[in-house]
């Protein structure tokens, strides 16, 4: 890089606070329209409270300053901060704004236990009873080679809110979100799977498990529920208080049943035709 371009970067941009202190009038309209419209933060961090740091401001075409701050809740957090920028004029108005990165939270160490006590408790809880089957000719429920597996209709939700355990027993509640907030729902589908007669089986219930297909004959791949699982702030009551994630490897002995649902991303207002499952069986459950 020459002088002259070294010159002409250090006159147009500045980092962190001499950002401030260059542009403070775009700075200052970029921060109060975060603050007052966190809306767009979706539905895990509208509501709480966040704290904005300035990373970089740039002068652009038609004294246009495009600011770049980072975002992240104010406190519980630990993990890499959101970014996004804002195209502000002279005036102070907001021209455009974009989300480069939402925060993303280290996976807490009291959740690698939240799926295995689950499902433990489920199977421990459920074997204890007397085993019954679904009403014969039911088409959510099929047989496999070892297995009898239910698969309800998906449900839909914009995110996933509910309360469980961790892996000190302590109740917290948690929520899931989709990746993309803006075009995407999370889509979530009860299991049930009962071992009558075979024995032990061993199940990996990951991203291989099972598809979901919808109404264009697309699959998709259930979420590592244990990665996109957090905290929730903010978040004053569940939306699915029934919910109870399935991940990770159990043993299913005979006589037992296991619930747990499988979670998924799809497109906005999807259609749903069938679920494939293939852990340790297989087994297609077809809906209308």
């Amino acid at each position: 890089m020459t002088q002259d371009n070294r010159e002409t970067d250090s006159e147009t941009s500045a980092l962190g606070d001499e950002a401030t202190k260059r542009f403070p009038s775009q700075v200052r309209a970029a921060l109060e329209y975060a603050a007052s419209n966190k809306y767009e933060y979706g539905p895990r961090l509208r509501n709480a409270d966040l704290t904005w740091d300035v990373i970089s401001a740039e002068l652009m075409t038609n004294d246009i300053v495009r600011v770049r701050i980072e975002f992240a809740p104010t406190s519980g957090f630990r993990g890499d901060s959101g970014i996004e920028y804002m195209d502000v004029d002279a005036n102070g108005a907001i021209l455009a704004r974009r989300q480069i990165r939402t925060p993303k939270e280290n996976t807490p160490v009291v959740l690698v236990g939240i799926t295995a006590v689950s499902i433990i408790l489920a199977v421990v809880f459920i074997s204890l009873m007397t085993w019954l089957k679904p009403e014969a000719g039911d088409p959510l429920y099929v047989a496999g080679r070892t297995l009898w597996i239910r698969a309800e209709q998906p449900e839909s939700r914009q995110f996933i809110t509910y309360t469980g355990l961790d892996s000190e027993g302590d109740l917290r509640t948690w929520v899931i979100n989709p990746e993309n907030e803006s075009t995407n729902d999370l889509v979530y589908v009860q299991v049930s799977l009962f071992n009558e007669t075979s024995g032990s089986v061993n199940l990996v219930i990951d991203e291989e498990a099972a598809k979901l297909l919808d109404g264009d004959r697309t699959s998709y791949v259930p979420l590592n529920t244990i990665d996109r699982t957090l905290e929730a702030n903010g978040v004053d009551k569940v939306n699915s208080p029934d919910f109870k994630p399935m991940w990770g490897s159990l043993t299913l002995d005979e006589g037992e049943q296991v619930i747990g649902m499988l979670v998924f991303e799809l497109p906005e207002g999807s259609s749903f035709t069938e679920l494939r499952w293939s852990a340790s069986d297989s087994a297609v459950i077809k809906y209308q």
